[in-house]
Protein backbone atom coordinates (compact mmCIF):
# COMPACT_ATOMS: atom_id res chain seq x y z
CA UNK A 1 0.00 0.00 0.00
CA UNK A 2 3.12 2.78 0.31
CA UNK A 3 3.67 2.17 -2.83
CA UNK A 4 0.30 2.69 -4.10
CA UNK A 5 0.51 6.47 -1.85
CA UNK A 6 4.21 7.33 -2.58
CA UNK A 7 3.27 7.00 -6.65
CA UNK A 8 0.16 9.23 -5.89
CA UNK A 9 2.22 11.72 -3.81
CA UNK A 10 4.02 12.25 -6.95
CA UNK A 11 1.38 12.28 -9.27
CA UNK A 12 -0.58 14.93 -7.07
CA UNK A 13 2.57 17.07 -6.62
CA UNK A 14 2.76 17.26 -10.87
CA UNK A 15 -1.06 17.65 -11.81
CA UNK A 16 -2.80 19.49 -9.13
CA UNK A 17 -1.69 23.06 -10.27
CA UNK A 18 -3.41 22.24 -13.44
CA UNK A 19 -6.33 20.40 -12.03
CA UNK A 20 -7.76 23.32 -9.79
CA UNK A 21 -9.02 25.28 -13.14
CA UNK A 22 -9.99 22.40 -14.84
CA UNK A 23 -12.44 20.19 -11.92
CA UNK A 24 -15.54 22.18 -13.36
CA UNK A 25 -14.64 22.48 -17.03
CA UNK A 26 -16.41 20.38 -20.18
CA UNK A 27 -14.89 20.20 -22.94
CA UNK A 28 -15.29 18.97 -26.82
CA UNK A 29 -14.36 15.10 -27.82
CA UNK A 30 -11.19 15.12 -28.20
CA UNK A 31 -9.74 13.86 -31.65
CA UNK A 32 -6.72 10.98 -32.15
CA UNK A 33 -4.28 11.49 -34.29
CA UNK A 34 -5.24 10.77 -37.49
CA UNK A 35 -7.95 13.19 -37.22
CA UNK A 36 -10.82 10.60 -35.73
CA UNK A 37 -13.13 11.80 -33.49
CA UNK A 38 -13.50 9.94 -30.42
CA UNK A 39 -17.35 9.04 -28.25
CA UNK A 40 -17.74 11.80 -26.07
CA UNK A 41 -17.01 10.69 -22.29
CA UNK A 42 -17.16 12.65 -18.94
CA UNK A 43 -14.03 15.15 -18.85
CA UNK A 44 -12.01 13.33 -15.59
CA UNK A 45 -9.78 15.62 -14.45
CA UNK A 46 -5.84 13.53 -12.74
CA UNK A 47 -7.00 13.97 -9.41
CA UNK A 48 -10.14 11.98 -10.20
CA UNK A 49 -7.95 9.65 -11.45
CA UNK A 50 -5.88 9.48 -8.46
CA UNK A 51 -8.63 9.15 -6.09
CA UNK A 52 -10.00 6.24 -8.47
CA UNK A 53 -6.41 4.49 -7.68
CA UNK A 54 -6.04 4.67 -4.26
CA UNK A 55 -9.79 3.58 -3.55
CA UNK A 56 -9.57 0.46 -5.85
CA UNK A 57 -6.12 -0.14 -4.17
CA UNK A 58 -8.09 -0.68 -0.95
CA UNK A 59 -11.00 -2.65 -2.61
CA UNK A 60 -11.19 -6.41 -1.48
CA UNK A 61 -10.32 -9.27 -4.39
CA UNK A 62 -14.15 -9.82 -5.32
CA UNK A 63 -14.64 -6.00 -5.57
CA UNK A 64 -11.87 -5.68 -7.24
CA UNK A 65 -13.21 -8.02 -9.93
CA UNK A 66 -15.94 -6.52 -10.66
CA UNK A 67 -14.96 -3.22 -11.15
CA UNK A 68 -12.00 -4.97 -14.10
CA UNK A 69 -15.67 -6.53 -15.12
CA UNK A 70 -17.75 -3.41 -15.35
CA UNK A 71 -14.61 -1.31 -16.93
CA UNK A 72 -14.09 -3.94 -19.83
CA UNK A 73 -17.50 -4.21 -20.14
CA UNK A 74 -18.33 -0.51 -20.78
CA UNK A 75 -14.99 -0.38 -22.67
CA UNK A 76 -16.26 -2.93 -24.80
CA UNK A 77 -19.89 -0.62 -25.56
CA UNK A 78 -17.67 2.44 -26.05
CA UNK A 79 -13.64 1.23 -27.04
CA UNK A 80 -12.80 5.12 -27.09
CA UNK A 81 -13.64 6.13 -23.46
CA UNK A 82 -10.88 7.47 -22.10
CA UNK A 83 -12.08 7.44 -18.38
CA UNK A 84 -12.33 3.70 -18.71
CA UNK A 85 -9.70 3.49 -20.75
CA UNK A 86 -7.41 4.78 -18.04
CA UNK A 87 -9.47 3.36 -15.36
CA UNK A 88 -8.09 -0.44 -16.75
CA UNK A 89 -4.60 0.88 -16.76
CA UNK A 90 -4.47 1.59 -13.75
CA UNK A 91 -6.42 -1.60 -12.53
CA UNK A 92 -3.71 -3.59 -14.53
CA UNK A 93 -0.95 -1.43 -13.77
CA UNK A 94 -1.56 -1.16 -9.55
CA UNK A 95 0.84 -3.46 -7.52
CA UNK A 96 -2.06 -4.18 -4.98
CA UNK A 97 -4.19 -4.93 -7.33
CA UNK A 98 -4.92 -8.79 -7.72
CA UNK A 99 -5.31 -8.57 -11.36
CA UNK A 100 -2.06 -6.52 -12.13
CA UNK A 101 -0.67 -7.23 -15.25
CA UNK A 102 2.02 -4.28 -16.00
CA UNK A 103 3.04 -5.31 -19.54
CA UNK A 104 -0.32 -5.29 -20.75
CA UNK A 105 -1.05 -1.90 -18.93
CA UNK A 106 1.91 -0.29 -20.27
CA UNK A 107 0.91 -0.94 -23.84
CA UNK A 108 -2.82 0.24 -23.09
CA UNK A 109 -1.08 3.26 -21.85
CA UNK A 110 1.47 3.73 -24.59
CA UNK A 111 -1.36 3.93 -27.05
CA UNK A 112 -3.28 6.42 -25.64
CA UNK A 113 0.19 8.72 -25.16
CA UNK A 114 0.90 8.17 -28.76
CA UNK A 115 -3.31 9.36 -29.59
CA UNK A 116 -2.26 12.51 -27.82
CA UNK A 117 -5.99 12.68 -26.34
CA UNK A 118 -5.18 13.23 -22.73
CA UNK A 119 -5.03 16.64 -21.39
CA UNK A 120 -2.23 18.46 -20.15
CA UNK A 121 -3.12 17.25 -16.26
CA UNK A 122 -4.07 14.08 -17.19
CA UNK A 123 -0.84 13.59 -19.47
CA UNK A 124 1.25 14.41 -16.99
CA UNK A 125 -0.48 12.06 -14.62
CA UNK A 126 -0.24 9.43 -17.49
CA UNK A 127 4.14 9.99 -18.06
CA UNK A 128 4.41 9.45 -14.51
CA UNK A 129 2.28 6.24 -14.10
CA UNK A 130 4.10 5.31 -17.69
CA UNK A 131 7.73 5.62 -16.04
CA UNK A 132 6.31 3.64 -13.22
CA UNK A 133 5.68 0.36 -15.52
CA UNK A 134 8.37 0.63 -17.47
CA UNK A 135 10.97 0.41 -14.18
CA UNK A 136 8.35 -2.41 -13.10
CA UNK A 137 8.58 -4.22 -15.88
CA UNK A 138 12.31 -3.99 -16.63
CA UNK A 139 12.66 -5.24 -13.06
CA UNK A 140 10.39 -8.06 -13.48
CA UNK A 141 12.33 -9.22 -16.50
CA UNK A 142 15.86 -9.01 -14.31
CA UNK A 143 13.39 -10.94 -11.80
CA UNK A 144 12.74 -13.96 -14.69
CA UNK A 145 16.27 -13.99 -15.80
CA UNK A 146 17.64 -14.45 -12.29
CA UNK A 147 14.89 -17.01 -11.44
CA UNK A 148 15.91 -18.97 -14.45
CA UNK A 149 19.62 -18.71 -13.85
CA UNK A 150 18.40 -19.86 -10.38
CA UNK A 151 16.94 -22.87 -11.90
CA UNK A 152 19.77 -23.81 -14.37
CA UNK A 153 22.18 -23.42 -11.55
CA UNK A 154 20.14 -25.63 -9.20
CA UNK A 155 19.89 -28.35 -11.79
CA UNK A 156 23.79 -28.36 -12.65
CA UNK A 157 24.25 -28.82 -9.02
CA UNK A 158 21.45 -31.70 -8.88
CA UNK A 159 23.12 -33.16 -11.66
CA UNK A 160 26.62 -32.57 -9.88
CA UNK A 161 25.14 -34.49 -7.05
CA UNK A 162 23.82 -37.34 -9.44
CA UNK A 163 27.36 -37.63 -10.63
CA UNK A 164 29.45 -37.88 -7.28
CA UNK A 165 26.43 -40.45 -6.32
CA UNK A 166 27.66 -42.11 -8.97
CA UNK A 167 31.02 -41.76 -8.19
CA UNK A 168 31.15 -43.06 -4.74
CA UNK A 169 28.88 -46.03 -5.69
CA UNK A 170 31.52 -46.77 -8.60
CA UNK A 171 34.28 -46.30 -6.43
CA UNK A 172 32.12 -48.96 -3.37
CA UNK A 173 32.07 -51.21 -6.29
CA UNK A 174 35.95 -51.03 -7.30
CA UNK A 175 36.63 -51.36 -3.38
CA UNK A 176 34.50 -54.65 -2.97
CA UNK A 177 36.25 -56.04 -6.29
CA UNK A 178 39.38 -54.78 -4.95
CA UNK A 179 39.09 -56.67 -1.60
CA UNK A 180 37.29 -59.78 -3.37
CA UNK A 181 41.12 -60.27 -5.59
CA UNK A 182 42.91 -59.48 -2.36
CA UNK A 183 40.91 -62.51 -0.65
CA UNK A 184 41.47 -64.81 -3.72
CA UNK A 185 44.94 -63.67 -3.84
CA UNK A 186 45.38 -64.74 -0.47
CA UNK A 187 43.37 -68.38 -0.82
CA UNK A 188 46.05 -68.88 -3.83
CA UNK A 189 48.80 -68.13 -1.55
CA UNK A 190 47.58 -70.34 1.28
CA UNK A 191 47.00 -73.52 -1.27
CA UNK A 192 50.40 -72.58 -2.72
CA UNK A 193 51.69 -72.57 1.04
CA UNK A 194 49.42 -76.11 1.59
CA UNK A 195 51.26 -77.82 -1.32
CA UNK A 196 54.52 -76.43 -0.45
CA UNK A 197 54.39 -78.22 2.86
CA UNK A 198 52.49 -81.12 1.54
CA UNK A 199 55.29 -81.82 -0.98
CA UNK A 200 58.09 -81.27 1.88
CA UNK A 201 56.06 -84.00 3.76
CA UNK A 202 56.39 -86.44 1.24
CA UNK A 203 59.95 -85.79 0.44
CA UNK A 204 61.11 -86.74 3.91
CA UNK A 205 59.20 -89.66 4.58
CA UNK A 206 60.62 -91.53 1.74
CA UNK A 207 63.47 -94.41 2.71
CA UNK A 208 66.93 -93.67 1.77
CA UNK A 209 68.19 -95.52 -1.07
CA UNK A 210 71.39 -97.26 -0.20
CA UNK A 211 73.87 -96.35 -3.02
CA UNK A 212 75.05 -99.37 -5.18
CA UNK A 213 78.93 -100.63 -5.19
Amino acid sequence: MKINHLIIAACLSLVVSACVNSAAKTTAAPKQGNGAVLAPTKIMDATEFLSFAENYANLPQEAQKLELASTNQALTLNPNDLLNRMKLVMILGLPSSNFADMPKAQNLLQQLLQENVLAKDQLALAHVLFDYLIVQNKSSKNDLKHDALQQKNEALQLKLEVAQQKLDAAQIKLEASQSKLDSALQKIDELKNIEKSMSGRESSAKPEVAPKK
